[in-house]
């Protein structure tokens, strides 16, 4: 029975040696190990966590150093005023109209971007009502005023109306005694210029003394022939108001400038003539 466990034993140490396929030392060395065998069944498609290894989420860390405070927002300005939404859109924001212009607002009668063109404003003799006895009486500016040949009646309507020199533009060889004698009747000042093509340039400087001293104002211009009158207002308005050719020969030409006639042409040459000096 002994001999038969022996046997048995020894049958099974040989089995196990035999199926060890690692490289084993001796049989009962102590150092030796040989690792027991797979007894793992097949694997799983589903890879689970550790036994050892919890399944739910850490805690967050605690840091050891306080949250940084948040300073309140200041500002100097109260927060904006929440607006109720616009029906007809966002609002657009049109400038100012400027004094006596056109808006561009809309929803205002003639209202347009560009507006209609505005037509170049040229000052024009005034003409009022003429007093009596003054033929085209014609306020050109303050002080100035001309016309035709006053009459008696015209020379009592300067003196009324407060007027102190009457200039009388005349031709050659003409005889102003008469004139003269009128106004120093009437505490009036009578200044007679010879205005000729020829002596054109001496009498538009003559003039422009006694017209541009307001001590003579109030001043009434008159002239036989009123082209004689024109040709020396056009050199006034370029020379003293320094209006140029078109804004001058618009003014001059409702006090008689015209170049019409032989005197006319005279006195249009006798202009550039006058003009190419200055």
């Amino acid at each position: 029975m002994r001999i038969r466990r022996f046997l048995l034993a020894s049958v099974a140490v040989v089995f196990a040696l035999a199926g060890c396929r690692h490289k084993c030392q001796k049989l009962f060395d102590r150092d030796s190990y040989c690792p027991p065998p797979n007894i793992a069944g097949p694997r799983s498609p589903l890879l689970l966590p550790p036994t050892q290894v919890p399944t739910t989420p850490a805690p967050p860390a605690t840091s050891p150093f306080p949250p940084p405070a948040v300073m309140p927002e200041t500002s100097n300005f109260p927060p904006p005023a929440a607006l109720p939404p616009k029906a007809n859109g966002p609002d657009v924001l049109f400038p100012d109209p400027l004094p006596g212009g056109m808006s561009l607002r809309p929803g205002q009668a003639g209202s347009n971007v560009l507006g209609s063109p505005v037509k170049p404003s040229t000052p024009e003799p005034t003409k009022a009502a003429p007093p009596p006895g003054l033929p085209g009486f014609t306020k050109v500016k303050d002080g100035l005023f001309a016309g035709g040949k006053p009459t008696l009646d015209g020379f009592d309507a300067l003196k009324k109306s407060g007027f102190r020199t009457v200039i009388y533009l005349h031709a050659a060889g003409a005889d102003t005694n008469a004139i003269k004698d009128m106004a120093a009747t009437r505490h009036l000042t009578a200044v007679a210029i010879e205005t000729t093509p020829e002596t054109l340039a001496d009498a538009s400087r003559e003039f422009h003394r006694l017209t541009t001293d307001t001590v003579n104002h109030p001043v009434y211009v008159f002239s036989d022939d009123p082209r004689r009158a024109g040709a020396v207002w056009y050199l006034y308005f370029r020379i003293i108001d320094a209006y140029g050719d078109d804004v001058a020969r618009l003014r001059a030409k409702s006090l008689g400038l015209s170049e019409q006639g032989e005197e006319g042409q005279a006195f249009a040459l006798a202009i550039q003539r006058v003009l190419e000096t200055k």
